[in-house]
């Protein structure tokens, strides 16, 4: 082809950017571009992504930093960062029975929230029958394999008080033995919600089948359903047995072998909900004709079992979130303090609830 009587020529590989040179793929969002976006300096934007609790940012441009980094697909180096900071850009999340679903909904909005964040998690796992002492944990961070622990293995026994004082660290879905490092849900809250649920369809007996009182969520739990009960006049039962299908199971075999019969039973944990109506199928009680079932644990699963298992929405993602940040927080410096998450929270009512036997409403 010629061009204004010229004839066109081939420019050699690589002199005008053409030929075999690959083509360049789209640019990496940049702090500039994000700062542009945003309308603020560059440095504002450095210290939020950084994670820089200061205070001059107002909340509303925290927020909008973090969003467009998201929608620009942002990803800081982090190696450098590392080097810079003197840090690995990573934290260690040890977490009991991961077979357990509920953790992995924790899970999520910790690596979520960490990689908004600029870090990585590491997963480790330790068995709810031999859980080691928040101390044995601190090696990963003397060894430099992570800046800080996220704890969710400690328990209300002596082996467990030693406090970790070296290495920055948070108490996730338990409290630790050292106030001012714990990440909780409101249990209390999902005491009340189930309580709301028993005493609006007329139940005024109770039981709770939970895990082991020497963890703490439990014993949170538990105090709290003692409490509650007593001032609205429901009488309670609580059996405690592994947080496991066999657990569930042993609870409910003693719990209908001694005294009168509750109407209605909140549990524990998820996998203690199977042995739960195993042991009512086998024992012949219908569910929810002669006992209601609710589970601490809300899951998809319990929307197509047999009957359907009503279950208390915990905001698990929430305080995986909450945890690293908090976490974050103490590796920058910032003072130790307590965080309590409280939402969202709901009880979702599904086939495994209804009125006690001979009630049909409130007082009739």
């Amino acid at each position: 082809m010629t061009t204004g009587g010229e004839a066109a020529t081939a420019s050699p590989p690589g002199e005008d950017g053409r030929g075999d040179q690959p083509q360049p793929g789209p640019r990496r969002s940049r702090l500039v571009d994000i700062a542009e976006a945003v309308g603020v300096h560059v440095s504002t934007v450095s210290r939020v992504l950084n994670g820089d609790p200061a205070q001059s940012i107002r909340p509303e441009v925290y927020e909008r930093i973090l969003d467009t980094a998201r929608q620009q697909g942002y990803r800081p180096n982090a190696l450098a960062r590392a080097l810079k900071r003197r840090r690995t850009g990573a934290l260690a999340l040890v977490v009991p029975l991961l077979r357990n679903p509920i953790w992995a909904r924790l899970q999520r909005g910790a690596l979520q929230r960490a990689r908004e964040r600029g870090y990585v998690i590491m997963i480790m796992e330790e068995p709810t029958e031999d859980p080691r002492p928040p101390a044995d944990y601190g090696y990963l961070v003397e060894e430099s394999r992570a800046d800080g622990l996220l704890l969710a293995t400690a328990l209300r026994i002596p082996e467990h008080t030693a406090v970790v004082t070296g290495p920055p660290h948070v108490y996730i879905n338990r409290r630790g033995p050292d106030r001012g490092h714990d990440v909780i849900m409101d249990e209390p809250r999902a005491i009340g919600l189930l309580l709301d649920c028993a005493v609006g369809l007329g139940h005024s007996s109770m039981a709770l089948l939970d895990g082991p009182l020497e963890v703490d969520t439990v014993y949170r739990r538990v105090a709290a359903a003692r409490r509650a009960c007593a001032g609205r006049g429901v009488t309670l039962a609580v059996r405690h047995d592994a947080p496991t299908e066999e657990g569930g199971y042993e609870a409910t075999i003693r719990l209908l072998r001694r005294g009168p019969r509750p109407t209605i039973c909140g549990v524990g944990s998820l996998n203690q909900v199977f042995g739960v109506l195993a042991a009512l199928r086998e024992a012949g009680v219908e569910v929810p004709g002669e006992m209601s079932v609710v589970s601490f644990d809300d899951d998809e699963c319990l929307s197509y079992l047999e009957v359907p298992v009503a279950g208390i929405s915990m905001p698990l993602p929430e305080l995986g979130a909450a945890a690293v940040d908090a976490l974050i927080a103490r590796i920058e410096g910032a003072p130790a303090g307590d965080v309590l998450v409280g939402e969202p929270m709901s009880l979702l009512r599904r086939g495994s609830v209804a009125p006690p036997p001979g009630v049909t409403a409130r007082g009739k």
